[in-house]
């Protein structure tokens, strides 16, 4: 732009001092001589600025050319992380929704192991209870069990001592509150001679015999004692039994 207006005032100073004779037209032939030279030189700056020019609009083109490109990238960029991030989104939305029904889950389960779990206890506890009155009932059936045997050995005792002398007679404590009669006499061709039985008191409180020594059949008598409770009539018929077998 600066040498433009340079080549236009060099051209208005040759015009002014230019004192030549004028053409046909009315123009000097040095006014037609400068105007020529200036468009020559109007021509040739005009081509290489437009050169310039083109250059300039060619480089701009392809800086524009990168930048819509790198433009296109970066928006390109830009929905795919917004298309990442809707999928981040709803995979948090569905974890969450998840977490939130696995924590109702969870509420419900506490819920019904307070419930039933309670339920439960007390029925556990209602149970324990029960068993450990059975089991006082049971201890105390049994102790009275033990009383009652202990009291009938105790009257067999008496009975047997009632006996001892006249049907030659001894007794003896055996295991488990058991009592063991030992006769003698029994055999005139051996007086010394001992015959002996073990009798108990089971838990129906009912006599029975063990270790009958020698065996012999007594089970009429122990059925018969049973029933009419005459252990001195029972002792005496043992005896009988025994002696029998000499």
């Amino acid at each position: 732009r600066m040498e433009a207006l340079k080549i236009v005032n060099s051209l208005i100073i040759s015009t002014m001092t230019d004192v030549l004779t004028p053409t046909p037209l009315g123009f000097t032939s040095g006014l037609l001589d400068t105007l020529s030279s200036t468009r020559t030189q109007l021509d040739v700056f005009v081509s290489h600025h437009k050169s310039q020019l083109d250059a300039i609009v060619a480089t701009g083109g392809a800086d524009r050319a990168r930048m819509e490109a790198s433009v296109t990238a970066y928006m390109d960029r830009l929905e795919s992380l917004e298309s990442e991030d809707g999928a981040i989104r709803k995979a948090n939305v569905a974890k969450r929704q998840d977490l939130e029904r696995k924590e109702a889950e969870i509420a419900e389960l506490e819920t019904r192991v307070r419930t039933e779990g309670g339920e439960h206890i007390e029925k556990l506890k209602e149970e324990e209870e029960a068993a450990r009155l059975e089991a006082e009932k049971a201890t105390a059936a049994r102790q009275a069990s033990e009383a009652s045997k202990s009291s009938s050995l105790d009257l067999l005792t008496k009975s047997i001592v009632s006996y001892r002398e006249g049907l030659s007679l001894d007794f003896e404590r055996a295991a488990g509150n058991r009592l063991r009669l030992v006769f003698t006499n029994v055999n005139p061709a051996s007086p010394s001679s001992a015959y002996a039985f073990t009798i108990n008191v089971n838990d129906q409180e009912e006599y029975e015999v063990e270790e009958i020594e020698p065996a012999i059949d007594v089970s009429r008598l122990v059925e018969k004692v049973n029933e009419d409770n005459d252990f001195g009539a029972f002792v005496r018929g043992v005896r009988k039994a025994f002696k029998a077998t000499c």
